[in-house]
């Protein structure tokens, strides 16, 4: 009898061991089922564009499995989308925070808190975050897309054009067309402090990275009427009309002030045949009354460079008369 029950003993225990297992595993699948269910319920709601739901979703996952750091990453910017800041913030800070958090993991976790900042309107302290993630592996162009835009907001052109620089491959006429505007800007702040020789320089600048930039010529050639040289700012004037046909209305009083002191200089005769196809130009450019940016759809009476709407570069175009405001 006592033999039987020492033998028993093992398959007793045995099977309780696998009943316990087993009910643990069951409920276990039963809580991988529930998780990927309302995980897959998240994305829906997400690819729905349905932030709130997408939210709740998320911090019940959080709950569930507080170890999971790429869903604290979907939380937190969640929570910014939501205009929630500063629960974003938090967030990403213990994310950050952790020990043992791989590279990759904690300079995505940077990103986001970095995105935080900016949205919270932080720029100094987004600039040090993104700053600090330049050449790290993945997250290195958002970062210095995001710097490029903040030095926009600063004015800071120099510092623009270099990091615009590190991603100019991805893009190359994209951001050739920014980094000319970018050297343009430093023209035209040369020009308002009386630097009419470094004005040319920019816009030489400019021209090299952008050789079709209207901006760059226009620059130029307010830089010779500044300097005197009215001869050389109708040239670069005038050549805007091959350029673009639009854009001479905005310079009509400028280059009929260099005639005019032309005139007044006697250092040049002008006839009226000289005078004749300028006036023609003015003339064919009488109907454009209003600029619209193509990629938002802003109009002004005002050429802007930048758009004010949507802050793309070279994106607002002139509108003729007749066509639909």
């Amino acid at each position: 009898m006592y033999t039987l029950f020492w033998l028993l003993l093992p398959v007793a225990a045995a099977s309780g061991w696998w009943a316990a297992n087993y009910s643990h595993n069951r409920r276990k699948s039963r809580a991988r089922a529930q998780f990927n269910s309302a995980y897959g319920q998240g994305l829906t709601y997400l690819l729905n564009e349905e932030a709130d739901k997408a939210t709740e979703v998320l911090v019940q996952l959080v709950e569930v499995d507080p170890d999971t750091v790429e869903l604290h990453l979907a939380l937190g910017s969640l929570f910014r989308r939501r205009g929630e800041v500063d629960r974003a913030i938090r967030v990403h800070r213990n994310i950050i925070a952790r020990s043992r958090l791989s590279e990759p993991l904690r300079n995505q976790a940077v990103l986001e808190l970095g995105r935080d900042f900016l949205k919270a309107g932080l720029l100094d302290r987004a600039e040090r975050l993104f700053d600090g993630l330049l050449g790290c592996g993945a997250v290195d162009q958002a970062a210095c897309q995001h710097l490029v835009d903040i030095y926009q907001q600063e004015k800071e052109w120099a510092k623009a054009i270099d990091v615009a620089r590190r991603i100019a491959g991805s893009d190359p006429p994209h951001w050739k067309i920014r980094i000319a505007h970018y050297y343009c800007e430093l023209g035209d702040a040369a020009l308002a402090r009386g630097d009419v020789a470094q004005a040319l320089v920019e816009a030489e600048r400019a021209r090299c990275e952008d050789a079709g930039c209207v901006r760059a010529q226009l620059l130029k050639a307010t830089a010779y009427q500044h300097a005197g040289d009215f001869r050389a700012a109708i040239d670069a004037y005038q050549s805007l009309g091959g350029q673009s046909q639009n854009l001479i209305p905005g310079v009509r009083q400028q280059l009929q002030s260099c005639y005019a002191r032309l005139v007044d200089a006697a250092a040049t005769e002008v006839d009226g045949d000289a005078a004749n196809p300028v006036a023609a130009e003015h003339e064919q450019s009488e109907a454009v009354t209003r600029f619209r940016c193509e990629e938002c759809g802003f109009s002004s009476r005002k050429l802007f460079w930048q758009c004010p709407g949507c802050r793309s570069w070279n994106s607002v175009k002139p509108l003729a008369q007749g066509r639909g405001e």
